[in-house]
């Protein structure tokens, strides 16, 4: 197999990964956000008396689901212009978990008036998510 071949067969396996990557965030995280309206209906008082619990799951809630959106439209964009360098790609994937994660765990456990520690895995993430858009956008402007 010639080295071309391969390294498109990498590729392709790599956007696959990050498609599916996506699909499975978007249904995980829409199957928190309804878990949390259950919570809701069920007038759960772990839930509804702590407002700092409740301001970081519906946060993890619409990160995930929204950040599942960016990785599917980053895969089709990049089967349709190319694919952006490995380093944005990998970065938008972690990036992807952190940022929803960090603000869940940050809402299992807090202090009083304070997030968990977990909360720090939220800028690295963000900045990850940040830095494979940018370098995504500049990919395409060089095609």
């Amino acid at each position: 197999m010639a080295d071309t071949e391969k390294s498109n067969e990498n590729q392709s396996n790599a956007l696959l990964a990050m498609l599916r990557q996506g699909w499975v965030s978007v249904a995980v995280w829409m199957a928190v956000g309804l878990l949390l309206e259950g919570l809701l209906g069920y007038k759960a008082p772990s839930y509804l008396n702590d407002l700092q619990r409740r301001e970081l799951f519906r946060l993890a809630h619409s990160h995930g689901t929204l950040l599942g959106v960016v990785l599917i439209v980053a895969a089709l964009t990049a089967q349709r212009f190319g694919a952006p360098p490995k380093l944005a790609q990998t970065s938008l994937r972690i990036g992807a978990v952190m940022m929803p994660v960090g603000f869940l765990l940050a809402g299992v456990w807090h202090p009083e008036g304070d997030p968990g520690l977990a909360i720090w895995l939220v800028p690295p993430g963000a900045l990850l998510v940040i830095f494979g858009a940018v370098a995504t956008a500049l990919s395409l402007k060089s095609k």
